[in-house]
């Protein structure tokens, strides 16, 4: 690691979970907006493509808001130990919305999408976060803390 490199908690460095405050302020209630399921997020596939379209006042009550250039980890189990996760690319509207089963992390000019998603990939990743998985046995999940 370079000397002038800094660590610290992805927290730290991105935002997880972003408010959905920003879609509904900038998209109107009939606009469509690209929506995935959890069945349609990849097993480390870098960029996620979201067939699916909905109304903004379809989705934005209980399912999880993204946008392009995010990153989708599933949190329960089985999906979280097989890999499931993208990067969020060319969204109806540059707006998504999916499953309330994934943890989205939101980069910046300090963290590349990219190198994140090459980070959450690792098989070690995966092998801690399933040692902190909380929850009864087939609903375990992992925690935005992680």
């Amino acid at each position: 690691m370079k000397k002038n490199w800094q660590t610290k908690k992805l927290s730290e460095a991105l935002e997880i979970q972003p408010s959905k405050k920003a879609a509904r302020n900038s998209l109107d209630d009939n606009d469509l907006v690209s929506f995935l399921p959890m069945e349609d997020l990849g097993i480390l596939s870098k960029n996620i493509v979201a067939t699916k379209e909905r109304p903004l006042k379809e989705v934005s009550g209980s399912y999880t808001y993204f946008s392009d250039n995010d990153v989708l980890l599933a949190k329960i189990t089985p999906c979280f130990e097989n890999g499931k996760l993208g990067i969020a690319r060319n969204l109806k509207n540059r707006t998504g919305f999916g499953s309330s089963e994934y943890i989205v992390f939101r980069t910046n000019d300090t963290l590349l999408s990219e190198y994140l998603f090459y980070f959450l990939s690792q098989e070690h990743f995966r092998k801690e976060g399933k040692k902190l998985m909380t929850g009864t046995s087939g609903h375990s999940r992992v925690s935005k803390e992680l």
